[in-house]
Formats: structure tokens, C-alpha cells, sequence
């Protein structure tokens, strides 16, 4: 299993990637409460031309926000590994302001870079 730690505005997030044969299983948590509010599953597809593209469908608790987060995630690392991603997640903050949201996003994003760097470190050792 892999694990990220990152911080920024004052947010504390995690990051864990587990192997699931050829596919990953990948949690965002963070914030005050770590809890589940969405999930992604992010599929790869080919496109004509031969290039990568992807997808995904998520499912979203009532009332939570994370369900661009999860899914934008799943569909980055589905794209980039070429295999079948599931991204769950959930990130609370009290009271959490509009910069606070973007720099989280921007937050979660460089985090899924840098662990697809090590996902792709992981699939190349096995």
C-alpha cells in the first residue's frame, strides 16, 4: 500500500493507493473529519488514433462535495496507468471558505500526480 501525506492552507490530506492485481483502489481523506462522501471509477479507453482517454461514474452521498474531486482523480490516473481506477474520498472542513476549496482542489490534484509517480514506480516493480 502506498501512502501520501500533504498539507497546504492550513488542510492536512492523505492519500493511499492499494494494488488490486492490475487496477488500483486509491482514498482521499482529510480535513477535520475524514469520512466517505463520493467515489469515482475511472476506466481507460482508446480512441482511434490510438491515444488514451477515460472516463468515470461516481456515486455521491447526499449533501457532500467531493464528487468532482474523486472524479477528476479517477479519470487522471485511469488515463495515465491505463487500468481501472476506484477513487473514494471525503475531505471536511468547518466553515471551509472559497479560497480554502480551491486550494484543496489544487491541493488533491498535485497530490494524485505525485502519487501516480509512485503507482507507476510500483506497477513497473511487479
Amino acid at each position: 500500500m502506498l501512502t501520501l501525506h500533504t498539507e497546504g492552507e492550513g488542510i492536512a490530506l492523505t492519500l493511499t493507493a492499494q494494488s488490486m492485481g492490475r487496477d488500483w483502489n486509491v482514498t482521499i481523506t482529510g480535513g477535520e473529519v475524514p469520512h466517505l462522501g463520493a467515489a469515482a471509477l475511472g476506466a481507460p479507453y482508446r480512441h482511434p488514433d490510438g491515444s488514451i482517454g477515460s472516463s468515470a461514474s461516481v456515486l455521491v452521498l447526499p449533501s457532500h462535495k467531493e464528487d468532482g474531486v474523486v472524479k477528476k482523480a479517477a479519470e487522471r490516473l485511469a488515463k495515465r496507468l491505463d487500468c481501472a481506477v476506484l477513487v473514494s474520498g471525503g475531505i471536511h472542513v468547518d466553515g471551509i471558505t472559497p479560497e480554502q476549496i480551491g486550494a484543496v482542489v489544487a491541493l488533491v490534484g498535485a497530490a494524485v500526480e505525485r502519487l501516480a509517480e509512485q503507482m507507476e514506480q510500483e506497477a513497473n516493480r511487479a
